[in-house]
């Protein structure tokens, strides 16, 4: 397997010349290498709050960071969707209490949450109008600060909570640096669960619940969703890549060989138990990303590809890990950077979740496609409404080859066609979506669209397209 350096430098060889420059459109010249057609198969409900972001909770701790006075991180929020859910969790909340009147802290093993943060966060979800689930110490907390903190928790948030989380990666309390006896296993987990289940449920009517959130254990969610017994509303886990060191270009750019059977498993739990299922914290490498991977236009189309492939096998919702993370630093994965300043800005994979978010809009449904629509390298999605064909995301991953794609079997009226491009799979700057980057002050508007009169796109390699069709 090549080292970072000698693959992204065989990228950029080998598309330098044409990789991100505007493609033809329609060549008469040549045959699509792909054409979309729509399957005879139902298509998948796709929630409208299938968005989110996922933070460690010293972010909710932090003075100023998620406030209604930080219009620009508002603005950067709203842009990825009118409806969509922040997670807080983490890491950093198994070193997390409560204390109503105390002094906030934002440290990575010492936070504190006091009722104006929570006051503070709640009048951020307001106006972004997304939803948050919200996670208690289950690792050095008691039985009786989480019922506090459920309870403020409940009472400041209203109707902007989503679910409660009892724990944070709860698979891993046996292991490394234990907050719980070596051997902890799914059957004791859930027998302590039970009881901070119901105590909580006793404290506050009506509060639903995300479990068993995991950080890698794929059994521990089937077992959950088979004797859930109604305790639990959402069922969650976490997914990375790989880790930081271990991490690669080519890794974002391949399959994950197991990522489809965890998929897969997932999809065949909730379908049997009837509890939707969310990844609810995910990105790129654990560990905060690998710069230089991570934070550059590779993460932008990994990000944009995982978010696609997810809600194709029908999860509920996606929470990509943003901002602060346990170790004390702004993630290179981070959609929303941060210079410890007091200054947002979009990161590199924001521009991957911004062309999600675009093709997303005025949909419910990603709609199936017969075979021969894509291929290792490239992916193709066409979400709709009732059905109907409304947009399509074409992301070639390829490093030498352009893609030439027929979009007129799937039925769509005249549209236009959104590029997501850079200089080079290796830049953390310059990347472009429609023509133009993400604004000062966190808004985004297409600069410039292609049309296109029903015939064949072309999308070159290591770039992607955003199909809209044109309505009434």
């Amino acid at each position: 397997m090549p080292d970072r350096r000698t693959f992204l430098e065989s990228i950029l060889k080998t598309s330098a010349a044409l990789a991100f420059a505007p493609g033809t459109i329609g060549r008469a010249q040549t045959s699509p290498s792909f054409s979309l057609r729509l399957a005879h198969a139902l298509p998948v409900e796709i929630p409208a709050d299938f968005t989110g972001l996922g933070y460690e909770m010293s972010s909710v701790a932090t003075p100023g960071l998620l406030s209604v006075t930080n219009q620009r991180y508002a603005n950067l929020v709203k842009g990825l969707g009118p409806a969509g859910v922040l997670r807080v969790g983490g890491i950093v909340a198994n070193y997390t209490r409560y204390e109503p009147n105390g002094a906030a802290a934002a440290g990575r093993q010492n936070t504190v949450i006091t009722r104006a943060g929570l006051e503070q966060f709640a009048a951020f979800l307001r106006k972004i109008g997304w939803k948050s689930i919200w996670s208690v110490n289950f690792a050095q907390g008691t039985i009786e600060q989480a019922v506090e903190e459920a309870r403020a928790v409940s009472e400041t948030l209203g109707s902007r909570l989503l679910a409660l989380e009892i724990g944070n990666e709860v698979d891993s309390y046996g292991q490394g640096q234990p907050f719980r006896q070596p051997g902890y296993d799914y059957d004791a987990y859930r027998k302590q669960y039970a009881e901070w289940h119901a105590a909580i449920a006793r404290a506050v009517p009506g509060i639903r619940f995300a479990a068993p959130d995991t950080a890698r254990s794929v059994d521990w969610v089937e077992r959950m969703a088979q004797d859930a017994k109604g305790d639990v509303q959402l069922l969650t886990t976490h997914y990375y890549r790989n880790g930081q060191t271990r991490g690669t270009a080519e890794q974002l750019l391949i399959p994950d060989p197991r990522l489809n059977d965890i998929l897969a498993r997932l999809r065949t739990s909730s379908q049997q138990s009837g509890i939707p299922w969310r990844i609810c914290e995910i990105n790129s490498f654990s560990g905060g990303g690998r710069p230089g991977v991570s934070d550059t236009f590779v993460g932008t189309l990994w990000t944009l590809n995982t978010l696609l492939l997810l809600a194709q096998y029908g999860c509920a919702g996606v929470n990509i890990e943003t901002g602060v993370n346990q170790l004390g630093f702004v993630s290179s994965y981070s959609p929303i950077q941060d210079d410890g300043k007091g200054m947002n800005f979009a990161g590199v994979p924001y521009y991957g979740m911004l062309a999600f978010a675009t093709a997303f809009a005025g949909c419910h449904q990603l709609l199936p496609l017969e075979p021969g629509s894509g291929s290792d390298s490239l992916h193709s999605y066409v979400f709709g409404a009732s059905g109907k064909p409304r947009s399509a995301v074409v992301i070639n991953m390829g490093t030498a080859t352009e893609a030439r794609v027929s979009v007129a079997g799937l039925g769509m009226k005249p549209a236009r066609m959104l590029r997501l491009t850079a200089p080079s799979a290796d830049n953390k700057t310059g990347v472009l979506f429609g023509g133009t980057q993400v604004g000062e002050n966190g808004r985004w508007r297409a600069a410039s669209a292609e049309r296109i009169g029903g015939g064949a796109v072309t999308v070159p390699p290591m770039s992607a397209a955003v199909l809209l069709a044109t309505h009434g």
